[in-house]
Parts: structure tokens; sequence; C-alpha cells
């Protein structure tokens, strides 16, 4: 996609909702409203590889999806929406529409640059405090704070694309506490969500995925978040990367707590937030080219320290996150890394966001087939409007 393209896009879309963004939909009619949000920005990246090359990244991106929402009845609707992202950097490819149901190559953060495809397509049907949902999704469950990660699962991230095919089942309990449960399907290809190596999809036992979530929230309370989340992937597991070896069931437990407390007069509030997962079925390292010996590590952290409106709608935050080798579910932290973060937030209005980011990672351990290991310096400006 040529820049002129992106720059075209970027102001048709803007001129488009500048009238109406400021609402959480665009009404149609009593049955149809116009859901989505556009995502632009300047990206840069400044990287030291595994090779001892070095190379720098500067490109604009812009992540649209548009689509349509539909009330049929008060317990009834449904929705779909178009997704596409694209960038001016030389390595982009042209524009495409395909609807990409065969999954996401693993190891891949979700679709190329240039591609695009339908990322929600479903049925919703809610009674009283349960509800259930069919098709295709976007679903997350993300650590709070200004800077929102999760270790498991987080649906399109950033500019990624991203999707959950299958049932999702939600109760909301009367003391606060709400249970989610996903039966999600994996085709032979390759998890519609990000999935690291050595994790396949080739088993034909592995074709359905499930996770289940017990959370609290509450953003006027001491106690954020409370939550304890897992996954379980049958027959996923290629212990020693390969497809004709040992062919084991990955399984992670999550746990999540974040807490907040108001800082002087003007409003300010601290919240600290953690992020624990462990999985106890990893690949060796051999596999995954980290040693000869033994198996990789399965734990994962992260830490972060939020400074809510700082002045009022600017906030600040600051993460660090490890993640080992085996742990190979989350689209936010790849596994076998440090990251640090700094975030600024500025909530411009209700449905428009600014943030800018700058952030570190390095790998943990240096792979046996790499002569260093790899340090990202990367920065970002994004805005975001939804609609």
């Amino acid at each position: 996609m040529t820049q002129k393209l992106i720059v075209s896009s970027t102001l048709a879309v803007s001129a488009l909702l500048t009238q109406s963004t400021l609402q959480a939909a665009v009404p149609i009619n009593d049955t149809f409203s116009l859901v989505g949000d556009v995502r632009a920005g300047l990206y840069m990246l400044d990287r030291d590889d595994r090779d001892g090359s070095t190379s720098e990244k500067d490109e604009w991106r812009l992540r649209l999806r548009a689509g349509l929402h539909a009330t049929i009845s008060e317990s009834l609707s449904a929705r779909v929406r178009f997704a596409g992202r694209y960038s001016t950097h030389r390595s982009a490819a042209d524009p495409e529409f395909e609807l990409y149901s065969s999954g996401i190559t693993p190891g891949s953060d979700g679709l190329k640059m240039g591609q695009a495809t339908f990322d929600e397509m479903w049925l919703n049907y809610t009674r009283g405090a349960w509800s259930l949902r069919a098709g295709r999704m976007q679903t997350k469950l993300e650590l709070v704070g200004v800077a929102k990660k999760s270790l498991d699962r987080n649906d399109s991230p950033n500019t990624d694309i991203a999707w959950t095919d299958g049932l999702y089942f939600k109760h909301k309990g009367s003391n606060g506490w709400n249970t989610h449960a996903i039966v999600q399907y994996n085709p032979e290809e390759g998890a519609t969500q990000v999935r690291r190596k050595t994790l396949d999809f080739a088993d034909s036992d592995s074709r359905v995925s499930y996770f289940l979530a017990y959370e609290k929230t509450d953003k006027k309370a001491t106690i954020v978040q409370r939550s304890l989340n897992i996954t379980y992937l049958p027959s996923a597991l290629q212990t020693d990367g390969s497809a004709t070896g040992n062919i084991d069931d990955y399984l992670a437990f999550v746990g999540r707590f974040a807490a907040q407390w108001p800082t002087g007069a003007g409003g300010m509030k601290f919240l600290l937030a953690g992020e624990l997962g462990y999985a106890p079925n990893t690949p060796t390292n051999t596999a995954l080219n980290l040693g000869n010996s033994g198996d990789a590590g399965g734990n994962a952290t992260q830490v972060t320290f939020n400074f809510i409106d700082i002045v009022p709608r600017h906030s600040v935050g600051v993460v660090v996150g490890r993640v080992e080798g085996g742990w190979l579910l989350s689209p936010d932290f790849k596994n076998n890394q440090h990251l640090y973060e700094t975030r600024y937030r500025w909530n411009i209005a209700k449905k428009q966001r600014l943030e800018i980011r700058v952030r570190y990672r390095t790998d943990i351990e240096q792979r046996t087939d790499k002569t260093e290991k790899r340090e990202d310096k990367d920065l970002y400006a994004r805005y975001t409007r939804k609609f």
C-alpha cells in the first residue's frame, strides 16, 4: 500500500467520523447501528538482532474496523465487522480482501499488513445474568491499567487483527463475580489467535480448545480486579518441536490482582497491578534452541505501576514483564523475553484517545543457533477513535 493511499484513507475516515464518533454507535434505524474504530499512528523500531545485524524501521500504520450491529430483540443481537490493517513500509503487502477462515500462521501476531477479513460475525442471546455468543468474535481478559496487556487472552491488541471462532458463555454473578467459558475451534493450519511455537494444531484432537475464567472488577473499589484463568489446548504441544515426535496437551493458569489508592487532593490515583502465569507442560529447550537438555521454563509475569489522572484525563503507566520460553499464549509478550514499557495516555473525549509508548525488549536466554541476544527499542504515537 502506498503512502498516498494511507494518507487518503486516513483523511477519508476522519471526515466520515467527525460528526458521529462521540457516540458508542452510530444509529441507522431502530434495528441497525454502525460500529467500529479507526487507529492510526507512527511506529518506530531500532533492532539489534540475534545474528549481530542492526536495523531501523519507521512506518505509518492504519487499522480500520467497521461493521453493523443488529438489535433483533431484547434478548437477541448480531454483529458483522470488517477489519483491515495497512502500513507505509515497503515490506507491506498490497491491500487485499479475503475471508481468512483457516487460521493464523503459528508464531505470527495476526494478519499481515495489507490483509483484511471479517473479524466479527456472531449471534448473541441474553437472558437475565446469562449470555451465549456463537460465531466469530473478539475476546479478551486483560490486566487493568494504562497499558492493558494479557498473558493469555487478548484478541487484536495494538493494530493487530486476530479473532476467536466458537462459543462464549458468560454469567454475571449477583456478588460481582463473572464467569467466562469459551469453547474455541482451531483450524488445522493454525489457531485464530496468537499461539507461539511449538504449539501446533495439525493433530485432529487439537481441533477444539477451552478457556475458563472467574473474575471480579470494580473501578471504584480499592481492589479493582481479581481473576483466575485456565486455558486447555488438547494435543497442541509439540514437545520436541516436531509433528512426528511427542504431542502433549498444553495447560496454563493465570492469576490477576489490581488495587488502587487516592493520591493527594487533585483526584489522582495510584494503581498497582500484577499478573502471574504458569504452564506445567512445556517444550524442551532443544525445541526452542534455548539449551541442550531439560524443559523450557513455563513461568510468566507482569507488574504495572499506574498513575491515573495526574491531571484530568492524562495518565502514565510503567510495565515490567518477564516471560520464559515455555509460555506460548500471550499476544502482548513474546516468550523468552524481558519487557520494559512506559506509556502515556490522554483520553481526549469519551471515544477518542492518544497514546505514546516507549518500550525495550530483550531475550532472556541466548538461542543456541544465534550469536547474540535480540534487543528491540521501539516507540509509537497512535490515535484511536471509536464509533
